[in-house]
């Protein structure tokens, strides 16, 4: 049996991969990436969320509070609404992933996983 070895300019840094992970995990709810997918429009105040969302403003309080504890939202006020945006654009290209699996495989890709 050959021996997997990982080139060293390749190997992911151990910090890293425990950011990525906290990341990966506060995106791992159906809504939260819901709510990346509709920042990568631009910025929304929390009504817009909720409208789009289809959920109680304390649902969606709850969850752009996660988000921006975790670093993935960040907010600013605009007269007395709240915007949020995304911190870090990078999280975009997990949706690019995402969708670009919808495309290429289907929704039935990641039954795989079941």
């Amino acid at each position: 049996m050959m021996e997997a070895t990982i080139s060293e300019s390749v190997k992911l840094d151990p910090v890293f991969l425990q950011k990525a992970a906290g990341i990966i995990k506060m995106l791992g709810h159906p809504d939260r990436l819901r709510i990346v997918e509709l920042l990568q429009t631009g910025e929304h105040c929390v009504s817009s969320i909720q409208e789009y969302m289809g959920l109680s403003q304390p649902i969606t309080s709850q969850h752009l509070k996660q988000m921006r504890q975790r670093g993935l939202v960040s907010r600013h006020r605009e007269g007395n609404k709240m915007m949020y945006f995304v911190a870090n654009p990078l999280i975009f290209k997990l949706l690019t992933c995402l969708r670009d699996t919808q495309v290429n495989m289907g929704c039935d890709a990641l039954s795989l996983l079941d």
